[in-house]
């Protein structure tokens, strides 16, 4: 079959007209893209320049952190929304080291860590945005996915309120262990972050920040400039990466600490044991 040169620029326009679309369609997510792009380069160069931090934050090893290391999750759903497997086993087992230990979290969703901090802890508290609040964000259909396995959860108290412009000291108690996984911008971390310092029970307690790291050896860079502003001088050089999770902590405790690379030979290897069942 032949074509004629006039079939030719048709098709080939038909095929410009494609292209064009398909680019201006999607220019708002160029954009997006190019905005975060620059915007985390300037934290980053906040972090590493302005703040002293030349290669980020230091990393402790997760075996140091947790010598011994062999944890049981439950009710984890592989979706997202959550912290990952090794973030929730980091949690419960700092949460062990406490007699009785009182635990805070900021910000929940389904409630996957508190269902696992829950169960060797004495007492809990999330403070997460109310369902109403939700709403307001334009997050109507998360409200039923609130609190899925934290709800019924006895040594739990929801407090539904925004960390944000929430009064702390209407709990009237201190932690030993505080996880803070509310809302991740600058701003919210650095908040959460000030509030978190003023909550610790004494020299032993401890803060997890979780979002520390897009991915296991990408940083996100606002938010540990968040942590870092919401730190004292001195309790910003004890807050680490952890090895092998995306997960940050503040501790009085003294550990070995390196800068790892991507490409950096593996020292260390998991035994996974799964199990499911539908709910």
């Amino acid at each position: 079959m032949q074509i004629n040169s006039n079939q030719y620029v048709m098709r080939l326009l038909k095929l410009i007209i494609l292209i064009v679309k398909a680019i201006f369609s999607d220019l708002r997510s160029l954009a997006n893209a190019l905005y975060h792009y620059c915007e985390e380069a300037n934290w980053k160069q906040y972090v590493t320049v302005k703040m002293g931090f030349a290669q980020g934050l230091p990393t402790i090893d997760l075996l140091d952190l947790l010598p011994g290391l062999n944890e049981n999750i439950v009710d984890y759903t592989y979706l997202d929304g959550t912290s990952r497997v090794t973030d929730i086993v980091v949690l419960k087992s700092l949460a062990r080291r406490f007699a009785g230990c009182s635990y805070l979290e900021i910000g929940s969703f389904r409630g996957e860590s508190l269902v696992n901090v829950a169960a060797v802890a004495k007492e809990c508290v999330s403070v997460s945005l109310s369902d109403n609040e939700m709403k307001e964000l334009g997050l109507g259909e998360h409200v039923k996915l609130q609190r899925f396995f934290s709800g019924g959860l006895q040594n739990v108290l929801h407090v539904q309120h925004n960390s944000l412009t929430y009064d702390f000291s209407q709990l009237n108690r201190k932690f030993d262990l505080i996880f803070i996984d509310g809302d991740h911008s600058y701003a919210a971390v650095k908040k959460d972050t000030e509030n978190a310092f003023k909550l610790l029970r004494d020299e032993n307690s401890i803060i997890v920040w979780h979002d520390y790291g897009r991915s296991y050896n990408l940083e996100n860079w606002n938010t540990i400039a968040g942590m870092i502003d919401g730190a004292s001088a001195e309790n910003r050089k004890k807050i680490y990466h952890i090895s092998n999770t995306i997960c940050s902590v503040f501790t009085n405790r003294e550990y070995a600490t390196t800068f790892p690379k991507p490409l950096d030979l593996p020292n260390k290897t998991f035994k996974i044991n799964l199990s499911a069942e539908k709910i």
